[in-house]
């Protein structure tokens, strides 16, 4: 049924099919692509002027902002939420036009970077509200500012794809931290390298917005309006001369396109892998390292970025670095790529405390509330070697558990009724924490199975229209389906 067709209708909202609508979408977005392969910019400007005035593309952002996205209940400085079907359809009457739209101030917000020292408020030693930590600024949009954006964002991301390096790993359609991992293993395995680590020193806040506004072309003018747009920080505006809000959809493609000429400037001296604000070269010698540090330098400098002092080293495979959360390092045996002690001692934190905190539930949901915590950690590093750090944090939990069930009668009960009560033998484990009428069991990391990365992405795109890219794609969703299931 065409758009037309369904606006004719009572409460029309129920009966789109989205899904129709991600096809007409995705089929613009790859002709974009191809035209920006190919060096055709008056026809990709072309295409890109009809995506964003499209009424597939209006839908899909109002559905994406307003039902897909976390963030739906949080209203920007407006106060407005489109949370019912009617709201919606309201929503859907207003004008996105990006060439008159004008954006509201975005309402700022601080969240924590860091996880607290959660043992610490554990053992009574500091109240919750009294941990110092590194606080993060979050960008709240109004809804329909995030709607105007998210269409903008489709038409960009269709043209950067075909543009952006290899090496800009962060936020782009169908590339995850594994594939970043995946890239820096690829090229370590293949002999000795001198490897830049460092950060990118206050990457969102800092960025020069005319370094991302004069490659934009014909999106530069609705793109300032949102960058001015100005903010509203504890109930005063501010200007915002430079930086790009961090919360707003089309902020990932702008960092990426600010980013965008990196490997170019380094040359064959050097290959740059970026992610966010995260940053490692990898060089063949001392010497080449040396040549593209002052190139790089002032690739940052033009974009009004320097790297963290305290977090920028030069090291190798041997000695070994961390990034995303990953520990890689060569021994004498292999190249080991496994969970960073940190982020296993940060997870292991955030356990005590849910642990600690929820000493009132009934079995069977507490169980239900550790499952997918631990089986979502345990997910995002199956791809590495995680038999010792498996181990350590399934041990931790099997004790942390058990004082919840000692904690739960306050020392009443002896260990063996605490064993009968809680525990069952179940195949090979016989400290399973179970319930015993529905035998829902607690999960453990090793239940996790370990399975190599497969997929080489390079420099292919979803978005690329290629018979042959998107096969690559199809059997690559079809993986990760069935890697999901194991």
């Amino acid at each position: 049924m065409k758009i037309e067709q369904i606006y004719r209708q009572e409460n029309w909202w129920g009966k789109i099919n989205f899904s129709q609508l991600e096809r007409n979408v995705r089929r613009l977005q790859g002709r974009i692509y191809r035209a920006s392969k190919k060096g055709d910019k008056k026809g990709a400007n072309n295409l890109m002027k009809l995506l964003v005035r499209s009424e597939s593309a209006k839908l899909l952002a109002i559905y994406t902002i307003t039902q897909r996205n976390k963030g739906r209940i949080t209203p920007g400085i407006d106060g407005k939420v489109y949370l019912t079907s009617k709201d919606k359809m309201e929503l859907s009457k207003e004008k996105f036009d990006y060439r008159t739209y004008k954006f509201q101030p975005v309402l700022r917000r601080y969240i924590p970077k860091a996880q607290e020292n959660w043992r610490a408020v554990i053992r009574g030693r500091k109240k919750r509200n009294n941990i110092k930590t590194e606080l993060r600024p979050l960008g709240i949009m109004t809804i329909k500012d995030r709607v105007m954006t998210t269409i903008i964002s489709f038409a960009l991301t269709a043209k950067w794809e075909a543009l952006i390096d290899p090496g800009v790993m962060g936020f782009r359609p169908g590339r995850s931290t594994q594939d970043a991992i995946q890239m820096i293993y690829s090229e370590l395995i293949k002999g000795d390298r001198v490897i830049l680590d460092a950060d990118i020193h206050k990457f969102f806040d800092n960025i020069k917005q005319d370094a991302i506004l004069d490659k934009l072309g014909i999106f530069h003018r609705v793109i300032k309006r949102c960058l001015k747009a100005g903010i509203i920080d504890n109930g005063k505006k501010h200007r915002t001369t430079k930086g790009i809000v961090q919360g707003s959809p089309v902020s990932p493609i702008l960092a990426n396109i600010a980013l965008h000429g990196l490997q170019q400037t380094l040359g064959a001296d050097g290959l740059p892998i970026v992610y966010a604000d995260d940053l490692i070269v990898m060089t063949r010698t001392r010497d080449a390292m040396r040549r593209i540090i002052p190139r790089m330098a002032k690739f940052l400098k033009d974009r009004g970025l320097t790297l963290k002092r305290e977090k920028t080293r030069i090291t190798d495979k041997r000695q070994g670095f961390n990034f995303l959360g990953f520990t890689i390092k060569q021994t004498r045996q292999k190249l080991y790529v496994k969970p960073q002690k940190e982020k296993i001692k940060r997870f292991l934190d955030h356990m005590r405390l849910v642990i600690w905190s929820n000493k009132q539930l009934e079995q069977g949901k507490f169980i239900a509330l550790l499952n997918p915590i631990i089986r979502g950690w345990a997910m995002y590093y199956r791809f590495s070697d995680t038999y010792q750090a498996f181990s350590r944090v399934d041990d931790v939990v099997w004790r942390l558990v058990w004082r919840w069930c000692e904690r739960r009668h306050k020392g009443r009960k002896g260990k063996r009724w605490i064993y009968d009560r809680y525990y069952r033998i179940t195949g090979d484990r016989r400290w399973a924490f179970r319930v015993a009428k529905t035998g829902y069991t607690l999960t453990k990391a090793r239940d996790v199975k370990r399975l190599e990365y497969k997929f080489k992405v390079g420099d292919m795109s979803p978005l690329n229209p290629d018979p042959k890219v998107k096969e690559f794609w199809k059997r690559r969703r079809y993986e990760e389906i069935r890697c999901a299931m194991l």
